[in-house]
This record gives structure tokens, sequence and C-alpha cells, in this order.
């Protein structure tokens, strides 16, 4: 493990769930990371959050929840105190002034890859850091193969793909009703919050 490794993990959060939290452990693993920032977004800029959505900070709160329970995880709030809508660039950025000895590596998962090249300033992400793509089971793996192949001849990116076994589920099925998606640490909150018609 190394102090001067660190993954960014990003995303809504909207609540955090079991994928997440076995995503972020095999990635701390597989890169051997001394630190995993997990930063929910304040305004995602290219989703409307649904009605009934928690909070930046009710977000911030389920995050903590969540990096407990990952091994070199914290949150973090840089985008959240930057206010207004959260661009991965910007971040970045920021996090290379913060640790600039450090080695950053972003975290995307399959479904993001593909429309990488499209994101705002993928060229100033890349600049900063390693994109750390992270394989569901039942995903393609020539298909991901070829995508990262071709955004490294494009972007000139530096990608690990780390395939294992991700836990699928959404936040959305959640919300939909599926309960056992969230860990029962962060349903209390969610119960305390009076957060997404749990009961």
């Amino acid at each position: 493990m190394s102090k001067n490794r660190i993954g960014i993990f990003g995303g809504t959060f909207n609540p955090p769930h079991i994928g997440h939290i076995a995503a972020a452990r095999q990635v701390v693993a597989a890169l051997d990371l001394g630190k995993l920032l997990m930063i929910p977004t304040n305004i995602p800029p290219h989703k409307q959050l649904p009605e009934g959505s928690a909070s930046p900070e009710q977000r911030l709160d389920m995050v903590r929840i969540a990096a407990s329970m990952v091994p070199m995880a914290e949150a973090c709030d840089i985008e959240i105190r930057r206010e207004g809508a959260s661009y991965t660039a910007d971040t970045v950025a920021a996090l290379k002034e913060i640790y600039p000895d450090a080695a950053l590596w972003l975290m995307i998962g399959t479904d993001m890859i593909d429309s990488f090249d499209r994101w705002y300033c993928p060229e100033k992400i890349l600049a900063h850091c390693r994109l750390a793509a992270v394989a569901r089971g039942d995903d393609d793996h020539a298909a991901i193969e070829q995508k990262a192949e071709e955004l490294r001849r494009k972007l000139g990116a530096e990608i690990d793909i780390i395939y294992n076994d991700v836990v699928e589920g959404s936040s959305t099925e959640f919300r939909n009703g599926n309960e056992r998606l969230v860990p029962s640490e962060i349903r209390r909150y969610i119960r305390k919050q009076g957060l997404y018609g749990l009961e």
C-alpha cells in the first residue's frame, strides 16, 4: 500500500449501495491504494436528480457511512463545497493541486468508459490521472478492451481495467423498493431523515 496512490470515486450516491461499496473495495485492493476519496456530486451536469432525492449534504452523510465500510476510503466534500455543477475535470485538477506528488486514478464504470471521450474536457482529466475502469462480471471483456484501446490511441489515456465480481444493483432499484441493495447502517440513516419514502 502506498500513500502516494489515491483513487477518486465520484457519483451522485443517491443513495450509496452495496455495488458502490464492493467496487470501491476491489479497486483499493487491485491498485494498492493508500487512499480512496468518495466524492458525491453537488449538481450532476448530465442528469437531473429525481424528485425526492437526498440533498447534497445528506448524500455526503451517507457516503461517510459507506466509506467507513471500505479500507482506505474517506468521504470528500470538494464538489459540494465548490457548489454549482460538478465537472470531473475541475475536481481532478483541484485534487492534483492538493496531492501534487500522488498518482491519481479516476474510477469509472464500464458504461462510462464508453462515453468518456464525450465528457467535459477529457484531456484535462487524463493530464492529471489514470482511469480505473471497473468491469462488471458479466460485461463483454473484448468490448471493454477495444474501447480502452481506442481511448489510449485517441486521447493518450492510461487505463487499468479491473475485472471483478462486482455486486449488481443500482440506486434506482433501491428507490424503486429493493431495500436489500443498501447496507442496514445507511438504511437507518435514510429512515431517520425520512428519505425515499422508506418507512
